[in-house]
């Protein structure tokens, strides 16, 4: 694995654990090598096992995963870089997981990236309330037509004056229009959720919230891992692409 890619690993797990501490009725397991992080949320992506180490036993481990996921009524999903922990790579084909999804982990140093350019009549401002950070959850279950109550459970309490988090909102006047969070990690920041709500697309307010997030800490490494449809766009900033990142899920029980 190559420093930057142990980075993004540690910063990946580092990230669950400090969003869904703040959560409430959320669990985060440690199992050998694995995060296992719930919100205990009725959402899939809100319930997933990473990788932070390569396991002793790998087998195992994703098997106990597995089993405390689905004791909480949750299907078993692992999202993990491909290619560096072998042990974990060949028990998850022997697991026989479904491939949901696979996206590159992206990495920019954050002194080549340009200066945000915000749109007119728009204004990018850090969340400091907690009407503010309603605002964040209802902009992220719009633009991403997910459940309201969701969003605020979800992501309203892990914005809010927790230590390495900064939510972000993008406002079109007095209306939010767009969302984002960072979180930082040893120098290196996370940025998660960027969300524009439909109306307000193609004008470039994604851009003005990647921006914005990657200089919310003192960092030099800007790392995420992006949606098929926003790629392109975090090219154009300058992140280059890594090891894939595969999601994989197990829609039914195993047989006995």
């Amino acid at each position: 694995m190559t420093e930057v890619s142990d980075r993004i690993v540690s910063a990946a797990a580092a990230t669950v654990r400090r969003r869904f501490a703040h959560v409430p009725g959320a669990e985060v397991l440690e199992i050998d090598g694995l995060v296992v992080s719930l919100s205990n949320l009725p959402d899939p992506s809100l319930n997933a096992t990473f990788v932070e180490r390569e396991p002793d036993d790998a087998a195992t481990a994703l098997a106990e995963a597995e089993f405390e996921m689905r004791r909480r009524g949750h299907a078993m999903g692992l999202d993990h870089p491909v290619g560096w922990f072998p042990k974990l790579d060949a028990a998850v084909r022997d697991a026989g997981l479904e491939l949901v999804e696979s996206r590159p982990a992206m990495t920019a140093d954050v002194a080549s990236l340009p200066d945000a350019v915000v749109p007119d009549g728009v204004r990018v401002e850090t969340v400091s309330t907690r009407e503010e950070s309603l605002a964040l959850a209802a902009v992220d279950a719009e633009a991403f037509d997910g459940d309201l109550a969701i969003s605020e459970r979800a992501f309203a309490p892990a914005v809010l004056g927790v230590e390495g988090v900064c939510g972000l909102l993008a406002w079109d006047g007095d209306v939010p229009v767009g969302s984002g969070m960072a979180v930082l990690h040893a120098g290196a920041v996370g940025i998660f959720g960027i969300a524009v709500v439909p109306r307000a697309r193609r004008r470039g307010i994604g851009t003005a919230l990647t921006l914005a997030a990657a200089d919310a800490f003192p960092a030099d490494l800007a790392w995420l891992l992006p949606s098929e449809m926003a790629r392109s766009m975090y090219q154009r900033l300058g992140f280059r692409a890594l090891e894939p990142w595969e999601i994989r899920v197990r829609r039914e029980p195993p047989r006995s």
